[in-house]
C-alpha cells in the first residue's frame, strides 16, 4: 500500500533534515527533527504576524488619507 501523497516533507525541511543527518557524527534524533519543524512553524507564524500588522497599518493610513480628502471621520 502506498503512502498518502501529502505525507511527504517539504523540500526545505527535507534538505535541512538531510543536512543535519549528514553533517552530524551521531545518530539523528526524532526530537531534533521535531525541533526543526517547531522552529520552522515559529518563523512562519512570526512572518505572518508581521505581514498582518503591515496590512493593518496600510489600511489605517489609507483611511486617514481618505478622511482628510473627503473631510469625514472614519
Amino acid at each position: 500500500m502506498s503512502a498518502h501523497p501529502y505525507s511527504h516533507l517539504s523540500d526545505s525541511l527535507e534538505r535541512e533534515l538531510a543536512r543535519a543527518a549528514i553533517t552530524g557524527e551521531r545518530a539523528y534524533s526524532v526530537l531534533e527533527g521535531i525541533a526543526i519543524v517547531a522552529r520552522a512553524i515559529s518563523r512562519g507564524a512570526a512572518a505572518a504576524g508581521r505581514y498582518f500588522v503591515q496590512i493593518s497599518e496600510a489600511l489605517n493610513e489609507a483611511r486617514a488619507r481618505d478622511a482628510r480628502f473627503s473631510g469625514t471621520q472614519w
